[in-house]
């Protein structure tokens, strides 16, 4: 997959930067990214697929990458998200395809096999569990219990400022964010308090980290790709979260389509357990918990990642 030349579709008034590898006549794959990412992060498991056969299609969520990058929060809602996703199966001439996300993608996807599910044969989730709406606006919930500290406030009331500060060493962020998780670790009070983590970071001078799980080539192209949009607009994404609750009341939480979760061992952040709710939602639901692996799955262990997609994939074909 050739990630420096990307198809464009356009979806909502806004470009979508798409790119696709595989046979035209494969059965149609698509992957949507987390943040802080952008489609290069599929780039360890895209080969893979693309060897077993199938056309495999990513795309830099709007905000992100080389799409479009309304600063307004108003146009990251997930409404608008999810038909950028249908915008790419339109780009493509697909009535239906595969899809699979991870992180905020994984939400996405959640989404969207409910919001046109006639257009989504199966559901790929990675580390993000599809989950119940919740009883009250979750930035509320997260707020109560963890401070405005927690990143997903941070983004919400100091976007701006919080955007400055990660500007400040965009290596460096990538450094501190994209690391593997060691065994025996525990997520403490303050394990989501990225703005702070990374300020302390700064202040002791940017100095080395263990457990990168890419390479200084491979954070060149997200440093590029942030360099190009900053980092504000994809913190829309967190300050419609409770707008995205308000707009799901009524959805049914039920997911009819095949689903395939992910569940990497060592994600503190979103531990396997918070996949069990599930069980009850869909019925049709494999599990799979992909050891000695955190929440960068697709850096960190491309290869069992790779290996749970295909092994589900091939009992579906």
């Amino acid at each position: 997959m050739n990630f420096n030349q990307p198809h464009f579709v356009q979806s909502d008034g806004f470009e979508i930067a798409t790119y696709s590898d595989g046979a035209l006549d494969g059965t149609p794959l698509i992957l949507v990214h987390g943040w802080p990412e952008i489609a290069y992060s599929w780039k360890p498991i895209v080969p893979i697929l693309v060897q077993a056969g199938y056309r495999v299609i990513c795309y830099d969520l709007r905000g992100f990458g080389r799409s479009s990058a309304p600063l307004d929060s108003q146009h990251y809602a997930m409404p608008q998200l999810v038909a950028d996703l249908e915008s790419v199966m339109d780009g493509y001439g697909l009535s239906q395809s595969l899809i699979c996300g991870h992180d905020w993608g994984g939400s996405i996807v959640w989404h969207a096999a409910r919001m046109i599910r006639h257009r989504v044969t199966g559901v790929v989730g990675i580390c993000v569990p599809h989950t119940a709406r919740a009883p009250a606006p979750p930035l509320k919930i997260i707020e109560k219990r963890a401070g405005r500290k927690h990143y997903f406030l941070e983004f919400l009331y100091k976007r701006a400022e919080t955007a400055a500060l990660f500007a400040k060493d965009p290596d460096g962020f990538f450094r501190l964010m994209f690391r593997s998780t060691p065994e025996g670790a525990v997520a403490d009070e303050t394990f989501t308090f990225i703005p702070t983590k990374f300020a302390e970071f700064l202040a002791a001078g940017s100095p080395p980290l263990k457990g990168g799980v890419m390479d200084q080539a491979d954070r060149a192209v997200f440093v590029e790709a942030y360099t190009r949009t900053g980092y504000e607009t994809g913190m829309n994404l967190y300050q419609n979260i409770n707008e995205n609750w308000k707009l799901a009341e009524g959805m049914s939480d039920r997911i009819d389509q095949p689903v395939l979760m992910i569940s990497p061992e060592r994600d503190l952040l979103l531990p396997p357990e918070l996949a069990d709710p599930m069980e009850h939602m869909v019925d049709d639901l494999t599990r799979v918990t992909i050891p000695n692996c955190g929440h960068w799955a697709m850096w960190d262990a491309p290869d069992a990642i790779s290996r749970a997609m295909l092994d589900w994939l091939s009992l579906r074909s």
